[in-house]
């Protein structure tokens, strides 16, 4: 019978293969928690007095980034921002879980529904010839939007859930069809992109996926239960199917490609050169090119709603 590493307690439930150890509940728990803590501490992501807020989407990483970061930072003035997307029954449902977990934690929550404050909804895309690219289109809108919420939520710092899985499994994506510049954005912290924007950091470097979930069935964590309809990860999985497999043999695996990454950014760094950012013409924005991204793909909706 195994017994917990550290309290010797005979009621285990998790086993950490690449630590070698069992732990019980609560040792889980303060373990998963400390980690948490010394990440932010190593990569100075903020100092106690800041006010972080933190993306908030519904999911168990997100929702596992702000419970712990209230147990590891007490004192920390934290906001909760979470974006309605406007996908039928989806949105409503991880909206009311990212509710449940504010008031339990008495953290203030900020909420953007894009239906109300653009006109449209993720959903209007499956009308135009990015509804291939759905999930492509979503992640330029929410790191855009995060960015407006950022600045008028008056947070320093913007905080978001990438897990150990996502960052290695997006670096070897990036690495491999040679985006340097891209892989250079794949940092713990990064800067902001102009004065007045937040830095936005990612505490979670550390933490298995599975992990997260854990963490959110042993602290009560509400998270949603319904799977994004328009799910659609194909170019990222590969890499994650291979990781697991490369894991089964070496446990260790995920966090030495971590490790190495994060030891060639800063060369690749001084190696490629950084792009000239110019303000977008129409949001304001930073941006590489006259109009951005975002501002080019809401376009598209914008003018079919305009056509009616």
């Amino acid at each position: 019978m195994p017994y917990c590493k550290i309290c010797g307690s005979g009621t285990v439930v998790v086993y950490l293969p690449y630590a070698k150890m069992s732990l019980c509940q609560n040792c889980f728990l303060e373990f998963y928690v400390k980690r948490v803590k010394k990440t932010v501490e190593e990569y100075k992501m903020f100092r106690e007095d800041d006010v972080v807020g933190v993306a908030v989407s519904g999911g168990k990483d997100s929702s596992a980034l702000l419970h712990s970061l209230r147990k590891a930072f007490p004192k920390l003035e934290l906001k909760a921002l979470h974006i309605n997307l406007g996908i039928p029954e989806y949105s409503e449902h991880c909206e009311s879980k990212v509710k449940l977990l504010a008031k339990s934690l008495d953290t203030e929550l900020i909420t953007y529904d894009i239906r109300e404050r653009l006109g449209f909804t993720v959903e209007d895309f499956m009308e135009t010839r990015f509804r291939r690219k759905i999930c492509s289109i979503c992640g330029t809108i929410k790191r855009h939007i995060f960015e407006e919420m950022a600045l008028e939520a008056k947070v320093r710092v913007l905080a978001t859930g990438h897990n150990l899985d996502d960052m290695v499994s997006v670096m070897l994506n990036t690495f491999f069809n040679g985006h340097w510049s891209q892989l250079i954005r794949i940092k713990p912290i990064l800067p902001p992109l102009a004065d007045g924007m937040a830095y936005k950091v990612k505490p979670l470097i550390r933490s298995l996926e599975k992990e997260n979930l854990l963490y959110c069935m042993y602290s009560e964590v509400p998270i949603r239960s319904l799977g994004c309809p328009h799910s659609n990860q194909t170019g990222i999985r590969k890499y994650m199917q291979l990781l697991e497999k490369l894991s089964e043999e070496d446990p260790g695996f995920k966090y030495i490609i971590l490790n190495r990454f994060l030891e060639l950014i800063p060369i690749i760094e001084n190696a490629v050169p950084k792009p000239t950012l110019t303000q977008c013409k129409v949001c304001g924005f930073p941006s590489t090119n006259e109009i951005c991204s975002y501002c080019k793909r809401t376009s598209l909706v914008k003018q079919k709603e305009d056509n009616y």
